[in-house]
């Protein structure tokens, strides 16, 4: 039985009032990653002003295993960008590696959080997100081209 049975019907009234769905559980994209064969997530995404918005109740996937034991729930918003890092995001972690009654029991006052939140965001309250790889890349560039004597003039 699923661990979102008693907060589902909730959630999809959540989705209906952003005018979009509830989507459940999901296939993992990383072959070998956690949950590789899928795992319990509730997620209500939807547009607004040009951002993605999304609700996000998902495990904790630390060690590179869920853990179910320890849940998540967070407000995201994201809108991709061509320069830079490529996306700007907000984030509003409202519930952290805690048991997931505690998001039964605060449903309702997790949701109004959440949609607050996203729906009151502006344009400048998404930052740039920090891409680990592309700032590794770029160092390796840079290291090379002052290898090469090309210095900083060209960055």
């Amino acid at each position: 039985m699923s661990v979102f049975t008693q907060i589902d019907e909730r959630l999809a009234q959540f989705a209906a009032a952003q005018h979009t769905v509830l989507t459940r559980d999901r296939e993992n994209h990383w072959p070998d990653g956690p949950g590789s064969l899928g795992f319990e997530e509730r997620r209500v995404d939807w547009q607004r002003d040009g951002f993605n918005l999304a609700v996000i109740i998902q495990p904790d996937f630390g060690g590179m295993a869920v853990d179910s034991s320890k849940w998540h729930l967070y407000a995201l918003a994201w809108q991709n960008v061509e320069v830079g890092s490529g996306r700007r995001v907000a984030e509003l972690r409202l519930v952290s590696g805690r048991p997931f009654t505690e998001i039964e029991a605060r449903i309702e006052e997790l949701l109004t959080e959440a949609g607050v939140y996203l729906n009151g965001l502006q344009a400048h309250d998404l930052r740039p997100q920090i891409d680990l790889h592309h700032q590794r890349v770029v160092r390796q560039q840079r290291a090379e081209r002052r290898q090469n004597g090309l210095g900083k003039s060209l960055e």
